[in-house]
Formats: C-alpha cells, structure tokens, sequence
C-alpha cells in the first residue's frame, strides 16, 4: 500500500514539474516563468548615431555597415547612401562606391552632395578627366558648395594644375573653415607638388576637427616617411592599424617604413598582411617583390612582380620604370634574359630620359650577353 502511494505521490510530482510546478514546505506552487523581453527595434536615427560614433573613432567599416542598416530602412535617402558611399571610397573601395553613388542617383539624378562623392570615387579610381568634369558640374549648380570645390581640389591636384586645384581648395576652406574634407584636400594639393610642411599644417587642422581619420593619419605618415622621420611613420601607421585592422594601406605603408630601416621580418609580415587583405594592391606586390630581390629571393620577386603586372593590365594601368627595371634584373638572376630583356625595354620606354634606369639597363644587357 506504501509502496502504491509512493508511486502515486512521485507520478503527480513529475507530472506537476513538466507543467512548470513546484513542491515549497508542502504546498504546489507554481514556478514564476520569466517573462520573454522583447527585444527592442532599432531606428534610422538609432543606426545614424551609431554610424557617427564609429566613424568618429575612425571604424569607417563599422560607420559602413550601420549606415548600411539605415539604408535598409529608408532605401530613398540619398543622404545616407551618400555617407556610406564617401567611407567607403576612404577605406579603399572607390569602385563600390561608384556603384552605390550611381544607383542612388537613380532616385534623384541632381542630387548635388551624391554627384560630389562620385566625383571623388571617380579620382581614386584615377579616371580624373571624368572627375574634374563631375566636380566642375556640381559647382557650377551651386557655387557655395564647400563640399564639391574640395573634392574638385584633389582631383585637379591629380591632374597636375597645382595653381587651378589650389584655388578650388582655398575656396573650399573660405566657404566653410570648419569642413574637414577641404582642409584635407588643401593639405592634400600641398602633398602632391612637394610641400610638405604646408601639406602636414593643413592636415592636422582638419584633424583637429576629427582626430582619428584614417586617411588624413596616412598621408601624414607618408610625410613623415618621406622626409625621414621613420620612427614618427612607424607610430602613426600602427595607430591606423589599431582603428582598423583591415587597412591594408596601412599595412603596406608600414611594410615600406620597415623595409627601408632594414627591418625585414617586420616589413614582409607587414606586405604579407596587406596583400592577404587586397590580394590585388600593386604597390604591396611591388614592395614585397623587391623586398625579395633584396634578399636575393629572385624567384619570388618574379612572382610577385608578375602578380603586380597582371593586375596592372586588369585595371589599365602600369608598372614604374623602376618595378620594370628590377623585374628585369630578377629574370637576369634565374637566367631568363630574353624576359630580362623584355621587362628592361618596357623600363626605358617609361623613363627615357633618365640616364640612371639606362645605365643599369645597358649593365644588364652587357651581362646578359655575357660581356
């Protein structure tokens, strides 16, 4: 009978925990089930402040993404398309935001602030007639435009007309004092002809408004390379990095610091990790192929001076004279001289009046014939 009741007793309290009971001090009660919080759906604006605080602290990909997931919700704002759009060509991705720019223009084909970014994407992808003929558009429609003579600055810069892209930058500042983009490019007009010290005072007033750019923190770190100051690169680069551990500029620029100071582990980690990043950044291959000669790996600078050059004829470009010469010189060392040959013809066609590259061009051929 004991046992009947214990069988009873035990079934009714398995029977009452699956059904989300309890036994306390001898009487049922019921378990409290947690209530499901829903969770809570985020807006445009919610998206956009997290957009700004990321680009802010220079995450332009995560800046990208949030606005991304605005433009999801609102897919006709031009103006959101238009920020992700200008991220995007500063990370490197100039192609895609071509796209984005075209697509979105789709909606509103005037859309002054969309027709500047493409402007810009259009110069980093160095089609820059077609750049300088956007810009010239746009600030034509509206001569107020802050925006629109900066980014016709670079690409005027780019153009070679140093008197012309001053002007548009100048006139950029003088609209808006404040507007980092055209204290950048005045920096940036600076930067291309060689004056460097106007180039770093421009740039740092625009960081001074947004202290971590990451495009603006790169061109500074290329003064400091190329006028010596290694060690001040070296830092700003790894800051970079530290923003952004997809930069591969960054890590190109860095490798580059590295191998000139003779750091050569340091500087192939460096290339190795932009060229994992953007397997088709030719100045990456380049410096990691002439990191090989140096090292007399001349095997492996002829592939990388290959991949370089295929990448080169995929976007309609070219090698330097100076990436022909030594790509020359790597095929002399594995006995291909007839592509030695090749590759040093291609060199002088470029400089041909540089009597350095002809010099060791002439040193080649002798050596090739064995003379």
């Amino acid at each position: 009978m004991l046992t009947i009741v214990g069988l009873v007793a035990g079934g009714y309290l398995l029977v009452q925990t699956r059904l989300g009971y309890g036994i306390q001090l001898g009487r049922n009660v019921r378990t409290p089930t947690p209530a499901l919080t829903p969770t809570p759906t985020r807006s445009v604006d919610d998206f956009i402040r997290a957009a700004e605080a990321a680009a802010a602290q220079g995450n332009y990909r995560a800046a990208i993404e949030a606005y991304d997931r605005a433009s999801r919700r609102r897919p006709n704002d031009l103006d959101l398309h238009r920020r992700a759009a200008r991220l995007m060509v500063f990370i490197g991705q100039p192609e895609k935001a071509e796209q984005r720019i075209r697509k979105a223009l789709e909606i509103d084909s005037n859309h002054l602030p969309s027709r500047a970014v493409l402007c810009m994407a259009l110069d980093w992808q160095k089609r820059i007639a077609e750049a300088v003929a956007e810009c010239q558009a746009v600030v034509a429609a509206d001569p107020n435009y802050a925006t629109g003579y900066a980014y016709l600055a670079e690409a005027l810069a780019d153009s070679g007309d140093f008197n012309a892209a001053r002007a548009a930058a100048q006139t950029a500042v003088d609209l808006e004092p404040d507007n980092v983009d055209a204290l950048r490019n005045l920096g940036y007009v600076y930067d291309v002809f060689g004056r460097y010290d106007m180039a770093r005072y421009h740039y740092e007033r625009a960081l001074e408004r947004d202290p971590n750019m990451p495009h603006v923190l790169s061109a500074i770190g290329r003064i400091f390379y190329v006028t010596g100051q290694t060690a001040n690169a070296i830092k700003v680069f790894q800051r970079i990095i530290e923003m952004d551990p997809q930069h591969a500029e960054a890590y190109q620029q860095l490798g580059m610091v590295y191998r000139f100071i003779g750091e050569r582990q340091k500087a192939r980690e460096a290339l190795d990790k932009a060229i994992e990043l953007e397997p088709t950044r030719v100045r990456a291959l380049t410096e990691r192929a002439l990191l090989n000669f140096q090292v007399r790996n001349y095997f492996g600078a002829v592939e990388d001076y290959t991949r370089a050059l295929t990448v080169t004829q995929q976007l309609g470009t070219s090698l330097s004279a100076i990436d022909y010469l030594y790509y020359g010189f790597a095929y002399r060392w594995i006995q291909e001289c007839d592509n030695a040959r090749a590759m040093w013809a291609k060199s002088l066609e470029l400089a041909p009046a540089d009597q350095e590259i002809r010099a060791n061009v002439e040193a080649g051929l002798a050596a090739c014939s064995g003379r």
